[in-house]
């Protein structure tokens, strides 16, 4: 963990623990990433993607290079892809069974799909924000649309940094004070590691990472 980042960045502690462990992924071919905006995608993938060709897709967004792609209807789209990114976006759909049908449909065979959803986190609309789900129900929702090698990660580390997290909004004014703070909440949260049994952040994570490939 890049603990620089979590100290001085101005994104969420959520978004600085994704972009982190997105940087780890290695692209190649075609990628569709939904929920996302071009800017948002470069600062998400790093110099280890550089053979793939990103393709947006965004219902909200006006933009005319967008494609519009319904998760919550059956799609009919034609095109398969290399890859697909979704992160932050399962949380507002209201059911995700169709929406997982959907993506491992418009997945060529044997390729990935990469994706985020926040945990431990402020209820955040856009426009609706109606779940959380846990690393067991991932796993589940995902094997019965057909997804195998399924890895998922817990974003954290421990129950002080998840609850810095939710009140990060109202400390980022101050400056001095939230950086003093976010220390002791490292330090508190190592010193749980060697004290529990279970990682703490296996407990308490502020979001999970995941990734499957199409069976």
């Amino acid at each position: 963990m890049n603990y620089f980042n979590l100290l001085f960045s101005n994104n969420s502690i959520l978004r600085i623990l994704q972009k982190e462990e997105f940087k780890k992924i290695k692209l190649s071919g075609s990628c569709l990433e939904f929920g996302a905006n071009q800017k948002l995608s470069r600062n998400f993938l790093t110099s280890n993607s550089k053979n793939y060709n990103s393709i947006y897709s965004n219902i909200d967004n006006k933009n005319k290079n967008f494609i519009k792609i319904d998760l919550e209807k059956k799609t009919n789209h034609k095109k398969k892809y290399d890859n697909i990114i979704i992160f932050n976006v399962l949380e507002h759909l209201s059911d995700i069974n169709l929406p997982l049908k959907n993506l491992n449909f418009l997945l060529k065979k044997k390729s990935r799909i990469f994706g985020s959803t926040p945990f431990i986190y402020r209820i955040h609309g856009a426009p609706s924000d109606y779940n959380r789900f846990t690393k067991d129900y991932l796993k589940i929702a995902l094997k019965k649309k057909k997804f195998i090698n399924i890895e998922i990660k817990e974003l954290g580390l421990g129950p002080f940094l998840a609850c810095f997290s939710l009140l990060r909004g109202y400390l980022k004014f101050l400056p001095i004070i939230y950086q003093l703070l976010l220390i002791l909440v490292i330090i508190f949260d190592k010193f749980l590691f060697f004290l529990m049994k279970t990682n703490p952040k296996i407990i308490y994570p502020i979001g999970y990472i995941f990734s499957a490939i199409k069976k």
